[in-house]
């Protein structure tokens, strides 16, 4: 490894210097302001929208102070991939490169302004890691920017790659166990791990390395390969099924869990698609399907309700039962038309059976008036059609 040279000469954005050595010097820097916005007062003094990110500093171990930002060097982004911006009072690390003017025959000595690259760990905090200069009472962040006292730093596991933001934010990559670790085991040692997480659980101090609680952080995706994940359903209802899945906590295996107080999915052009190779459930308080043309339903056998998986009462189609009923009216009309011509043996009417005819015969052309078989009528639903 290097060693790291201390250089206080630094301060102009542009000098002329050779480039090989300045390769060997980083130089400890402290942010006193920068822009990250167009409004910024100097943005137009280092280029506009490419000002956004540059920084003022002083150097570390120097006694000279300045009143107004504008006095003070500025240096520019070194990756501009990956930014990591740095607040008020933490310190970077500042390098020398080529500017934008490089070209290919000029390789020793060019156009050069100072780069600022990572933020020096002080505290190995991921809020913030900014120390006032000697002489100031209190720590300016910037504003607008306070210290979180419940962000946490995340516990890291063998081999993890972690992501970490000032708010409680964290992306790991990981897979290799650790006795911190309750994911990971001798089972599935060595399978990847990606878990990300948006909001800590509060354990009352700003200092304890922790782990992602998928139940008490705000919101979670955990994408997983042979690992069970203690995730707490909040509803384990399960009636419309035949078969219910096995629960969140108990399952391992390959899955991906998104947890959140809301999920909301918007597909604003075209489709939002998905398919199992097993079990498709929704378990909800309320479930509500909406559609603007259709919903349709089709399965081998469809239960509503779940006693209906017993098959003890089929649903019936309405033009069939109608035409049955259709069939059944017309013969209690032709039984009330007999009724009211029927006569006794010696060819005298009889008063009570015209008069029960009549009303039968009445009531029948009533009820064959609220049918249709294979049109609107009033017995049949306009909305939900089955086979």
């Amino acid at each position: 490894m290097n060693k790291t040279n201390i250089n206080p000469t630094f301060g102009n954005i542009n000098n002329s210097v050779d480039i090989a050595s300045a390769k060997e010097l980083f130089t400890p820097v402290r942010v006193k302001d920068i822009i990250l916005t167009t409004d910024h007062e100097e943005a137009e003094k280092y280029g506009g929208e490419n000002a956004i990110g540059v920084i003022k500093y002083e150097t570390v171990g120097r006694n000279i102070r300045y009143e107004d930002t504008k006095e003070l060097p500025a240096a520019f982004p070194l990756n501009n991939t990956l930014r990591v911006y740095p607040l008020l009072n933490e310190v970077v690390l500042i390098q020398t490169a080529p500017d934008k003017k490089i070209n290919e025959e000029e390789i020793k000595r060019i156009n050069s302004v100072q780069y600022y690259t990572s933020i020096v760990g002080l505290w190995n905090h991921p809020n913030h890691n900014a120390s006032p200069t000697k002489g100031e009472d209190s720590l300016d962040l910037g504003e607008g920017v306070e210290e979180l006292e419940k962000v946490n730093p995340m516990q890291p596991f063998p081999g993890d790659i972690l992501i970490e933001g000032r708010q409680g934010q964290s992306i790991r990559l990981a897979g290799y166990k650790s006795d911190k670790g309750i994911l990971t085991d001798d089972s599935n040692n060595g399978l990847p791990l990606t878990l990300i997480s948006n909001g800590q659980e509060d354990v009352g101090n700003g200092y304890q390395h922790i782990i992602e609680n998928i139940n008490e952080d705000f919101s979670s995706i955990f994408l997983t390969s042979d690992h069970n994940v203690p995730l707490k359903q909040v509803r384990n209802k399960y009636q419309g099924l035949v078969d219910a899945p096995v629960r969140a906590d108990q399952y391992k295996g390959t899955q991906v869990i998104i947890n959140g107080g809301r999920l909301f999915f918007n597909a604003k052009e075209e489709d939002i698609n998905m398919a199992a190779e097993n079990i498709f459930s929704v378990t909800a308080k309320q479930a509500g399907i909406d559609a603007e043309t259709s919903v349709g339903l089709d399965a081998e056998k469809i239960y509503l309700g779940g006693r209906a998986k017993k098959e003890l009462q089929p649903v019936i189609l309405g033009d069939s039962l109608e035409g049955w009923l259709n069939q059944l009216l017309d013969e209690l009309k032709r039984v009330g038309q007999a009724m009211i011509i029927a006569k006794t043996v010696d060819m005298k009417p009889i008063p009570q059976l015209i008069t029960e005819g009549n009303t039968l015969v009445a009531v029948v052309e009533g009820l064959k008036s609220q049918i249709n078989p294979g049109g609107k009528s009033l017995l049949k639903s306009r909305k939900v059609f089955t086979e």
